[in-house]
């Protein structure tokens, strides 16, 4: 057939496919099947000459078909002859389905899916299907593997997965075929659509624990460190891309940041760069980098961050320079994606980063179009975040909650205000993120990335500061003798118990105002609770400071003091809370 079919030809030829394809699942007797499979094999390399890419809807429909006939070809290549004609034929069709699946993106495909429930629907239908004696076989089932995988990865982005949504043993079966094949040539595209479920199912919460269990994050680490010390045996390219991505959707969770730091990988990246550096060309290497570096940041710990010079790192500044080019290049496409990355992976990075003042100033102000970037971006996502039938929900959702945290952090530097202030419609944005954030609820309240504070927090957090270098000070009446002084307490609810105990000294000898006491004869309530805050420091006399970690892990508990200290000018009472080893630096060490 030549490729210089019309549409009508070629949806008549598609039409022919998917009704041999119904007729087959229909016929699934042996007797009943004679020629079937070549025939369906001749229609559809008539029905794509040129692919799927240009016939989504044609790839669509083979998708919602297929898992029909998956037991009718699972039985023919179970068939131990592999001379007969049926059998060659089947390994042949999904061979050529098979490329033509790797050819197309499955997501474009699927998000041709008006209803969102379908994706679990697809989901579901084609992860029962996966054998383990698929991945013990000579290769028998590698075709029928790699268009069912695929298809499993690619539906399970928008799909809500639990651990007994994933059959038993499934994980533990793909890797002991992984390892064993790991480096084969051969096997290549198996071993890539294996670490392509495994990149998805990683970056999902629910399947952090199961995926450890499994030991994915040790072979991973060992693969690497493997790298450094046998130079014979090493993956490709693409291979070492999937290792290295897995890990990274690993380290955006509590659990997987524990197990990974268990294992070193900080280190063993380290040791394996000279390496890895000898192994790939200079493209794959920088693409290697890049991923160690979001790795690297994501392991490390807030205060880490905090007090490291990153910015004297020639190799951390180029990072810092690519994800911030990264996003904003990802910003300018439709899909929200550059080079394989969403733009949520580097916003989510970036909310990591800038915990380091150094770091946050250097990005803004190397980068003139970051702010506007990033402003246009929260615009973007509030405006569609309220539809709960969005195709994408959980990476938008993620994405508007590393945006308000990223502008949390850059409110802090009064520098900045202007470009907030000036923006009308970022400020009704984050105005309405703070006041009805009850809109903006879907699947990301239920799995917070690491280090991330809730969305109607961060965006209370940005109004506040705005209002803290810009709100005039309330007429408070000036002290008299026979006035007494008042003790305002800020602290981390952390303490709480010693807050309790330091109160209950303190108000024997002084009025003391603290958030859950509420004193009602001092203090005009507001509902705003952060102006009722601000209202008991332009009261206080003092402010009585509990200084601890967690305190300085708070950025609540940063604007309260920015507050205080640098628009007040008050006195301040710092009181180490006990039984640690934390001593003031950074933000929190200059005012007190």
């Amino acid at each position: 057939m030549s490729g210089d079919l019309n549409p009508v030809s070629c949806q008549i030829l598609a039409d022919e496919f998917i009704n041999s394809l119904k007729a087959l699942s229909t016929n699934p007797a042996s007797e009943n099947r004679d020629g079937a499979v070549e025939q369906l094999h001749l229609q559809l390399k008539r029905a794509i000459p040129h692919g799927l890419q240009d016939n989504k809807t044609f790839a669509f429909a083979i998708l919602n078909n297929l898992c029909r006939v998956v037991p009718i070809f699972d039985a023919i290549l179970s068939n131990n002859d592999e001379q007969n004609n049926e059998f060659i034929q089947t390994k042949q069709f999904l061979e050529t389905l098979a490329n033509a699946f790797y050819e197309v993106c499955l997501v474009e495909v699927l998000v041709l899916l008006k209803d969102p429930s379908q994706y679990e629907v697809i989901f579901r239908n084609y992860i029962v299907l996966l054998k383990e004696t698929y991945f013990l076989s000579d290769g028998r089932y590698d075709g029928l593997i790699n268009c069912i995988l695929p298809i499993v990865t690619y539906s399970s982005i928008w799909t809500s997965v639990a651990e007994n949504d994933v059959p038993k043993g499934m994980l533990a079966y793909l890797l002991t075929f992984t390892k064993k094949y790991w480096h084969c040539q051969e096997r290549e595209r198996v071993i890539q659509t294996i670490f392509g479920v495994l990149k998805v199912f990683s970056k999902k919460p629910t399947l952090v624990s199961l995926i450890i269990e499994s030991r994915w994050p040790h072979s991973c680490i060992q693969w690497i460190a493997d790298i450094n010390t046998n130079e014979e045996i090493r993956p490709s390219s693409n291979i070492c891309q999937y290792i290295h991505l897995v890990l990274q959707k690993l380290a955006r969770h509590p659990a997987g940041v524990e197990t990974l730091n268990q294992l070193n990988c900080r280190q063993i990246l380290c040791d394996s760069d000279s390496q890895l550096r000898k192994c790939y060309n200079e493209i794959q290497y920088n693409c290697f980098y890049f991923l160690r570096c979001m790795i690297y940041a994501l392991l490390m710990e807030a205060d880490e961050i905090k007090q490291m010079s990153m910015c004297a790192d020639n190799r951390m500044c180029q990072t810092l320079h690519e994800l911030v080019s990264h996003t904003i290049e990802a910003s300018r496409r439709e899909t929200l994606s550059y080079r394989c990355f969403h733009i949520s992976e580097m916003l989510i990075v970036l909310c990591k980063l800038f915990v380091n003042d150094d770091i946050l100033t250097k990005c803004m102000n190397e980068n003139e179009e970051l702010f506007q970037c990033l402003s246009q971006l929260i615009v973007h996502f509030a405006m569609i975040v309220g539809d709960v039938n969005r195709n994408r929900q959980p990476i938008e959702d993620e994405s508007l909650l590393a945006l308000t945290n990223l502008l949390w952090s850059i409110s802090f530097h009064q520098c900045y205000h202007e470009k907030f202030q000036s923006n009308s419609t970022l400020m009704h944005t984050i105005s309405n993120l703070a006041t009805s954030s009850v809109l903006y609820v879907g699947s990301r309240s239920k799995s917070i990335p690491r280090d991330l504070c809730t969305l109607k927090k961060a965006a209370e957090g940005i109004i506040w500061n705005l209002k803290s270098s810009a709100r005039p000070i309330s007429n408070v009446p000036s002290q008299t003798a026979s006035q007494r002084p008042l003790a305002m307490i800020s602290y981390s609810h952390s303490d709480s118990e010693f807050c309790r105990e330091l109160v209950e000294r303190l108000s024997a000898h002084v009025p003391v105002w603290v958030d859950y006491k509420q004193a009602q004869d001092t203090i005009a309530h507001s509902d705003d609770l952060w102006e009722e805050i601000a209202r008991a420091m332009e009261l206080a006399t003092i402010i009585v400071l509990i200084v601890s970690k967690e305190y300085y892990d708070s950025k609540s508990c940063r604007q309260e003091l920015s507050y205080a200290s640098d628009t007040l000018k008050k006195r301040i009472v710092p009181v180490y809370a006990p039984n640690q080893q934390y001593r003031a630096s950074g933000w929190l060490g200059i005012r007190i």
